[in-house]
C-alpha cells in the first residue's frame, strides 16, 4: 500500500519522528536560550521551579508558571479543535501553522525580551503537537517528552523490554514496538543535540531552524492528505 492510502496519515513513522526531532531541538533551545526553561518538558520545568522558590527568583518563577499554564491552555485549545473537526484531518495542520509562525517570530526577538514573553508561546504550540500528532502507527506517543528524562526514561525501558520478550518468546510484535520507541527516542535526542551545536553560531536565531523543519514534516503531511483526497 502507498503511503498517501493510508487513513490515519498522522499516525505515520516518518512523521512521528520528525515532530519528535522538533520537540527536542526546541527543548534544548529554549534551555539553553531562554533561563534554562523547557517548552515541553514540565515535569523538569516543576523541578526547576521548586528551585527557583527556594532562591526567590521571582522572574524565573512567573516564567515557569506561566509556560505551564499555557502548556495546559495548548492542550485545552487542540482538543476543542479535534472535536469540532472530527471528521477531517486537515485540522491537525492549525497546530504546525500555529508552530511556525511563532517560532518565526521567537527569532526576531532579542535576548533583551523577557523569557516570560517567549517560552510560555511556544509552550502553547507545542502542546498543540502533542496532542494533534499523539499516535504512531497505532501506537501511543508523546512526540515533545512533556514529562521530560522521566518519560525518555521509560520509553527507553519500554523498548528493551520489547526486546527481551523478543529475544525469548520470539513475538514479532515486541520487536516492532521495540524499534518504534528507540526511533522516537533517537529523534528527540538527536533533536536536541542538533540544536546544540547550531546553538553555538547562531545562538537566538537557531529556532528558525524550526519553520524549516515544519515546512518538511508539515508540506510532507499535505501532500499525503491531499493525494489521498484525490483518489
Amino acid at each position: 500500500m502507498k503511503r498517501f492510502e493510508s487513513f490515519k496519515l498522522f499516525q505515520l513513522r516518518e512523521i512521528a519522528i520528525g515532530l519528535t526531532f522538533i520537540g527536542g531541538f526546541i527543548d534544548a533551545y529554549t534551555f539553553v536560550q531562554r533561563g534554562h526553561v523547557l517548552a515541553a518538558g514540565q515535569t523538569g520545568n516543576i523541578v526547576f521551579l521548586s528551585v527557583d522558590i527556594a532562591r526567590h527568583n521571582l522572574p524565573g518563577i512567573l516564567t515557569k508558571i506561566a509556560t505551564m499554564v499555557f502548556f495546559c491552555l495548548g492542550i485545552i485549545i487542540t482538543e476543542i479543535l479535534k472535536h469540532k473537526n472530527n471528521r477531517s484531518h486537515y485540522w491537525r495542520l492549525t497546530s504546525l501553522v500555529a508552530e511556525f509562525i511563532i517560532c518565526l517570530v521567537v527569532g526576531f526577538l532579542p535576548k533583551t525580551v523577557s523569557n516570560l514573553y517567549v517560552v510560555p508561546l511556544l509552550a502553547l504550540v507545542m502542546a498543540m503537537q502533542n496532542v494533534s500528532f499523539d499516535q504512531i502507527e497505532g501506537m501511543g506517543y508523546n512526540n515533545v517528552f512533556s514529562t521530560g528524562n522521566l518519560k525518555k526514561a521509560i520509553i527507553a525501558f519500554k523498548a528493551i523490554i520489547a526486546f527481551s520478550e523478543y529475544f525469548y518468546h520470539k513475538k514479532s510484535n515486541n520487536i516492532v514496538v521495540a524499534k518504534t520507541y528507540f526511533e522516537l527516542v533517537l529523534g528527540f535526542s538527536g533533536g536536541a543535540v542538533v540544536s546544540a551545536l547550531l546553538q553555538n553560531w547562531f545562538t537566538i536565531r537557531t529556532i528558525w531552524f524550526v519553520p524549516l523543519l515544519l515546512l518538511l514534516v508539515g508540506g510532507y503531511y499535505t501532500w499525503l492528505l491531499y493525494r489521498r483526497d484525490g483518489i
